[in-house]
């Protein structure tokens, strides 16, 4: 074999053979004393491994260069984990074998990194191929008119993303440049833009990034918070409007008067916001005690009920008095565990809450910057309803009787609705402040007074 290193002139009078017949014996823990003397090797040298020649692979040759591939031999006892790679006699080409567990170390010499590079870029074609195929094909843009209130608010806050003036995309919810939070959870964030999605008035941008997408089941969206939308609405018939005149349209109407049309959907968000918000903070109060609040169920129908004589404030005093008392609970040995301790957390709020209006006193607190505002939540008091503040220091069941149905829904307004020919009034309260809706087998009404919500179903359904 061609020597591609110059043999030390202590070992230039040995063969390659007896060359790796002294090295195998090393290994093997003969003493190097005597292999030198037996090898004829001059006293003087203090380390075999000093002179002897690099290993010359006759398995591995470099991809690049076609040349065969050398190591530094290693002393006895080394383990491989620490051993050398081999590496091409000719430029800078490592071969790495694979580790424990399967692991392998990327060479990172330049041809190797070009061929990397190469690869990424071939997989990012094959990837935008795919989205091509799934998400290329526009659909007809949605009438305007058809979306409704929430869908409106919604659109309004994904387009206000601190993107540049002018461009069509909407920037995803994890963007860097939203300052805020789309609703007061990610999960709800998530699920309001799905459904604008699904029902066509956004459309996915084939410039979104890849990982928001499941390569394996034909890029289908994983993640709804990475995925970068383009508006796919109609102010004239059939023809896409752009991001600012969508914009511009949301806004005017949404910052006008409040249509009687919003009167269901307008009730329901202004309880979905402040329910979110407060179990949101009751989540924060448990992490810092290290509870699990498994209750979650429990404590949406609670805050859901105190909600309606109770602010978002007045909440969050109940949640961290009920927190406190449920890790006193805990630390005095009374409870089976964090779990028990933290599922008393609702009842405890409860009978707080109780104790409120029975002795009619009421004690709030400030905003925590861990449970921030989210763009629903600014756009729906500050835009719609323009009361700055009222979604956190107000009952929204109070704000509701008290201040909103006076004021966009009287009685006048709805004389010729279905629940105002009918004559319906809530099975619990009496109250003909609600909202009827049906289909061919089911009545459902919804009390705006006492939030009850009830359903009747047709014993036979009749052929027509």
């Amino acid at each position: 074999m061609r020597r591609y290193f110059e043999w030390a002139d202590e070992i230039k009078h040995l063969s390659e053979e007896q060359v790796e017949e002294l090295y195998q014996r090393y290994l093997n823990g003969e003493k190097t004393a005597e292999l030198a003397v037996e090898y004829n090797i001059s006293a003087n040298v203090r380390s075999l491994l000093k002179v002897l020649p690099p290993i010359i692979s006759k398995d591995l040759a470099c991809p690049y260069c076609d040349l065969p591939m050398w190591v530094r031999r290693h002393a006895r006892g080394t383990p491989v984990s620490i051993r050398k790679p081999f590496k091409c006699v000719r430029c800078e080409h490592y071969h790495f074998a694979p580790g424990n567990y399967g692991r392998h170390r990327l060479c990172n010499c330049i041809e190797c990194y070009k061929v990397r590079q190469q690869e990424v870029a071939a997989q990012a074609l094959r990837d935008r191929s795919e989205l091509e195929k799934r998400y290329g094909v526009t659909s007809p843009p949605v009438p305007y008119a058809s979306l409704s209130f929430v869908q409106k608010l919604v659109l309004l806050a994904l387009l206000d993303d601190g993107g540049a003036a002018g461009a069509e995309r909407i920037a995803p919810l994890d963007a860097s440049t939203r300052s805020e939070y789309l609703a007061p959870s990610e999960e709800s964030s998530e699920e309001w833009v799905k459904k604008l999605y699904e029902c066509g008035a956004l459309l996915v941008d084939l410039g979104s990034d890849i990982k928001a997408f499941d390569r394996a089941s034909g890029c289908l969206i994983n993640d709804f918070s990475a995925v970068r939308w383009l508006p796919n609405v109609a102010l004239e018939p059939s023809v896409q409007c752009t991001r600012d005149a969508l914009y511009l349209a949301l806004y005017q109407e949404l910052s006008g008067a409040v249509q009687p049309a919003w009167k269901s959907e307008l009730y329901a968000l202004m309880f979905s916001l402040a329910r979110d918000e407060s179990i949101q903070y009751i989540q924060v109060l448990t992490n810092e005690v290290n509870f699990v609040f498994s209750a979650q169920g429990r404590a949406e129908t609670v805050v859901g009920q105190l909600l309606q004589d109770f602010s978002v404030s007045h909440l969050y005093y109940f949640a961290r008095l009920a927190v406190k008392n449920a890790a006193h609970f805990y630390a005095t040995g009374n409870s089976k565990g964090r779990n028990h301790a933290a599922n008393t957390i609702p009842g405890n709020m409860l009978g707080t809450a109780q104790d409120a209006l029975a002795r009619n006193w009421r004690k709030t607190a400030y905003r925590d910057s861990r449970v921030p505002q989210s763009a629903l939540h600014r756009l729906l008091y500050d835009v719609v309803l323009k009361d700055s503040g009222a979604g956190f220091s107000k009952s929204p069941g109070i704000y509701w009787r008290d201040e909103l149905v006076p004021q966009f829904f009287s009685g006048a307004l709805f004389g010729s609705d279905l629940a105002g020919h009918l004559q319906l009034f809530c099975r619990e309260c009496d109250s003909a402040n609600i909202d009827a809706s049906m289909d061919k087998m089911t009545l459902q009404m919804m009390c705006y007074d006492c939030a009850t919500v009830s359903k009747f179903r047709a014993i036979e359904d009749l052929i027509d």
